[in-house]
């Protein structure tokens, strides 16, 4: 399949089984990528067998404002505690959990504290961590110009069965969001792809939500657009609106898989199920 980004990807599958298959051959240019100079849509395809014209609109919808930059500070300087294998526990899963936008405005010596106290808190205390939920308070010092303060972790310990896997242990250090702010999200969304989806010319036009996240629900999302029909009236000139369940693509855990919903009055009404760019089930 002639595709250069996950975004055509996803696109392209879309279109592959979109209304029992009949836009799978269907011409399409990406104005978005030809039309530097003023925002365009995506992607529009004209269908061979009647000529018919659609318009779409992709986007990702963030848990929060700003998670993916949260993410990647995240990833760079977090992560790093999980090889240290000398904080293994046996038979113990630890999870550790540092609230979102740690890391974020605070300069470089700054966040290097934040993981190096981090990392020695679990180091002291790794051992005496009780099974289950708890939390905990982790003081940061020596930031220049700063007084000390907390961060709060939230931990969970879990027994592990017996076995070799389970003498090693196991330690996971991930972000908790501690902010509800998708209102938000999908103010920013709906101000930037409206107009690129309503202003082009076309017999339909779909808008795709991109989910990455288990705790985003789909009918959390919709119904935040639904309450924003009012400020946003260009929503009544967009067709349909489609959920691309992408929480595990590209992953080893999640493969290629991924799922195309289609929601009317909190129901799903239709969905298409890819692995390997192959239909695997339509409903």
């Amino acid at each position: 399949m002639p595709t250069s980004s996950r975004e055509d990807t996803f696109i392209s599958l879309f279109l592959s089984a979109y209304e029992n298959g009949s836009w799978a051959d269907a011409l399409h240019r990406q104005p978005d990528k030809i039309e530097r100079t003023k925002p365009a849509v995506d992607w529009l395809a004209k269908r061979k067998s009647d000529g018919e014209t659609l318009a779409i609109e992709h986007t990702i919808i963030e848990p929060f404002v700003g998670e993916k930059a949260d993410f990647a500070s995240f990833e760079a300087a977090f992560l790093e505690i999980e090889r240290d294998t000398s904080l293994l526990v046996p038979e113990r899963w630890i999870q550790v959990f540092v609230p979102v936008g740690a890391l974020q405005n605070q300069p470089k010596i700054a966040r290097e504290l934040i993981v190096r106290s981090v990392h020695a808190w679990i180091k002291a205390n790794r051992l005496v961590l009780t099974e289950g939920i708890s939390e905990h308070r982790c003081t940061i010092t020596g930031i220049p110009g700063k007084p000390p303060f907390d961060v709060s972790l939230n931990v969970r310990v879990d027994p592990l069965q017996t076995g070799r896997t389970a003498e090693a242990g196991s330690l996971h250090v991930r972000r908790q969001q501690v902010e509800d702010n998708l209102d938000a999200v999908i103010e920013k969304a709906l101000r930037r792809k409206l107009p690129k989806l309503v202003n082009t010319t076309a017999d339909k036009r779909i808008l795709l939500l991109e989910r990455q996240h288990m705790n985003l629900y789909p009918d959390r999302m919709l119904d935040e657009i639904k309450k924003r029909s009012s400020s946003f009236p260009d929503l009544a000139h967009v067709d349909e609106i489609w959920i691309i369940e992408a929480m595990f693509y590209g992953t080893a855990f999640g493969g290629t898989y991924v799922r195309f919903g289609h929601y009317q009055n909190g129901r799903e009404v239709k969905s298409f199920t890819f692995n390997d760019g192959r239909l695997l089930m339509m409903s």
